[in-house]
């Protein structure tokens, strides 16, 4: 079931990110000195679509990183160290421009270790961390870093003494030592010049995230996306492979032994749910495409069963026919839908749908976007909300449809479905709870809870049992200890008698 869903067009939503034919690959080139691979890295949703862009990284964005003034020890008071051995204290606010700020609390009792720990333990709110480099014996610097690109570290005094401005981090309120000033990314696609704060763009080209890595105005980069073949190609070998694995499976528990008796390991043997998979799997590979005119088969793509029932697949055909004619090749497998409107989308289908060419007459006389009856083909359908469903037994049982619309109107809608997307349902239906994996499954755990009623009422007579025994033996125990106390006073009269007569 999970081989086939990426293949089947999955409904919904949310659907074309999991569908394997709308996968993109991104394909780079450079026209310039710099590889482009040096310059930028990229790759594609399932919702980007197909075209070629060229691009030039003017500059790349940059974290600001700023340093204070070099003190000879980062374990001694910084009034000692900052302040010529004079008591201070002072809260300074810190920040990136534009978010969030803290405040930090400084004096002259702390070390620059302590004032490390003050800036990064608000690190997750200011975006700003601390650390200290050791430049030598007596040349220690407190190294404040942006943790995110194109936005500038800020230091405000709040309250008492100007820490920043003891600290050497500023100088009449501007930063002092700048190690990295803060940079925004500067680049073009087609000629259309942005920035960005991050390195990493993900609205330029819809469905694309680019991720740019260093700059070179005299290089163009050609972003070419395609439709990924090789996704494809690794869907199709995984439902051949999963297929085969059941087919595996079936073998096995169907297997006789060398004596012509049931195989140890065929536990499964005859099992009626069992059957019911197999019939609907070979059933299902060997039929064409619902809704076509025949042609599409598993087969027209390079997939066929061999002498054991095993499906094979003929990679160079399957892939000349992804190169040649990518929509023949979806529509072996997919549902295909087109309708003569947008607003008309397909919410959920089942293998039951037998009509593959209708119209859709909808009544909304208000124009108030609700539904008020609907019609398939001139079979009335259920209408909830904006969906629209096939009633049972007809030729569009199962078929859902979402109308999100306004106004009376009628709808023409073609459509197909693939062999993936009816694996997928038969397998959706065997393992239902009324489907015959599930009832099996369901016969199965009720039997398993019967048995362990059974244990557990044997177990319950068991120890009775032996708690019948215990008492049983412990009276035995007593007894015999009666015996041989007795035995013993016996035996000692007995001697004393003869021992007189003696």
């Amino acid at each position: 079931k999970e081989a086939v869903d990426g293949l089947r067009n999955p409904p919904g939503v949310l659907g074309v990110d999991r569908n394997v034919f709308e996968a993109k690959d991104v394909f780079l080139g450079a026209s310039g000195p710099t590889p482009a691979q040096n310059l930028l890295g990229a790759n594609a949703g399932n919702r980007a679509k197909p075209g070629v862009y060229e691009l030039v990284v003017e500059r790349v964005a940059t974290a600001h990183k700023i340093a204070a003034d070099p003190v000879s020890s980062d374990s001694q008071p910084l009034a000692h160290l900052v302040n010529g051995g004079s008591p201070f204290s002072g809260t300074f606010e810190i920040g990136l421009s534009g978010g969030a700020t803290a405040q930090i609390a400084v004096d002259g009792t702390m070390d620059l270790r302590d004032v490390e720990a003050a800036i990064n333990a608000v690190a997750d709110t200011t975006g700003v961390r601390a650390s200290i480099l050791k430049v030598s014996d007596g040349d220690h610097r407190l190294v404040l870093s942006a943790q995110g690109t194109g936005r500038a570290i800020t230091l405000q005094p709040v309250s008492g003494d100007d820490v920043p401005e003891l600290l050497g981090l500023t100088s009449g309120g501007v930063i002092k030592n700048e190690l990295r000033a803060a940079q925004t990314a500067r680049f073009s696609i087609d000629g259309v010049v942005m920035e960005r704060s991050s390195n990493l763009v993900e609205d330029a080209i819809p469905g694309v995230k680019i991720n740019l890595f260093a700059a070179d105005p005299s290089t163009t980069v050609t972003l070419e996306v395609a439709p990924s073949a090789g996704a494809a190609m690794e869907a199709v070998r995984g439902l051949v492979d999963a297929y085969n694995a059941l087919r595996d499976f079936v073998e096995t528990h169907r297997r006789i032994d060398e004596n012509g008796q049931v195989a140890e390991e065929a536990v499964l043997f005859a099992d009626s749910a069992l059957r019911e998979v197999e019939r609907m799997l070979t059933g299902e590979v060997g039929t064409a495409v619902r809704g076509g005119d025949g042609s599409a088969t598993l087969a027209s793509v390079g997939i066929t069963l061999d002498s054991a029932n095993r499906l094979r697949l003929d990679a160079a055909k399957l892939e000349a026919a992804l190169a040649s004619d990518p929509e023949a090749v979806r529509r072996v497998f997919e549902f295909r839908w087109s309708a003569g409107s947008p607003d008309l989308a397909v919410y959920a289908r089942t293998n039951a749908l037998s009509d593959f060419s209708f119209d859709v007459a909808i009544t909304d006389s208000d124009g108030d976007g609700v539904i008020e009856s609907a019609t398939i083909d001139g079979v009335a359908a259920e209408v909830n909300g904006g969906r629209i469903v096939g009633p049972a037994g007809t030729p569009y049982e199962g078929l859902e449809l979402l109308w999100v619309g306004r106004g009376s109107t009628t709808i023409h809608v073609e459509a197909s479905q693939g062999i993936a997307d009816r694996l997928y349902n038969a397998i959706d239906r065997l393992l239902a709870d009324d489907g015959a994996v599930g009832r099996r499954i369901s016969a199965i755990e009720e039997e398993n809870r019967r048995y362990q009623q059974e244990i557990a009422r044997i177990d319950e007579r068991v120890e009775s049992y032996r708690q019948h025994l215990i008492e049983k033996f412990t009276k035995l125990e007593s007894t015999l200890a009666l015996l041989s106390g007795m035995l013993k006073q016996v035996d000692a009269a007995t001697q004393a008698m003869f021992g007189k007569r003696g």
